[in-house]
């Protein structure tokens, strides 16, 4: 790991990689809070998280195929509406990803979830990633953007259900006993 770096979105100044107390940062990137380790430039009080760095400027994305999406800072662009996510539908802060002919946004950290995953939630069947309605099995809670979905079982879960800390056991074995119901119900 270097403790200096250059990158893209600072080409000002040299960032130098630091520690800090907790909450004592809010990444440029990302926009967000930050611990630990840090890339900072002390003349600008610019910061990036030591994971932020790693996205490029340039991005294939399975879920917009067509064209290649170009990192971009939101926080350049003139007021206007708001401009949200098509991926999870939140609000974008900071740096974004933007197909430039299609006008398709994307959160950099959404950028990472896998377009196909086998989970401990739901053991039998892979879950790809898809636009899809209806609900969540294991919040219920109505699903209006891409949701992890086993095409076999019906099974529905959502991105942050299926990947943060919150989604809790019982969660995780509610949504098992749907899927178990609905494989009985689909092998008749």
């Amino acid at each position: 790991m270097e403790n200096t770096i250059m990158h893209f979105t600072h080409p000002e100044h040299q960032l130098l990689l630091m520690t800090c107390k907790p909450d004592d940062f809010r990444c440029n990137l990302c926009k967000t809070s930050g611990t630990g380790l840090r890339y900072r430039c002390n003349t600008c009080d610019f910061n990036l998280h030591q994971s932020c760095i790693t996205y490029p400027q340039i991005l294939s994305f399975f879920a917009h195929p067509l064209h290649t999406l170009v990192l971009a800072d939101h926080s350049a662009s003139t007021v206007g509406p708001t401009v949200c996510c098509d991926f999870c539908c939140e609000p974008l802060k900071g740096f974004y990803y933007k197909c430039i002919p299609c006008g398709f946004n994307l959160h950099p950290s959404c950028s990472l979830f896998p377009g196909i995953i086998r989970t401990r939630f739901h053991p039998d069947h892979f879950l790809m990633l898809v636009p899809t309605t209806g609900s969540c099995s294991a919040c219920n809670k109505n699903l209006t953007v891409w949701t992890y979905r086993c095409g076999i079982c019906s099974v529905n879960l959502h991105c942050k259900c299926l990947f943060t800390s919150s989604f809790k056991e019982d969660a995780g074995a509610e949504a098992s006993k749907k899927t178990q119901k609905r494989a009985m119900v689909t092998k008749k």
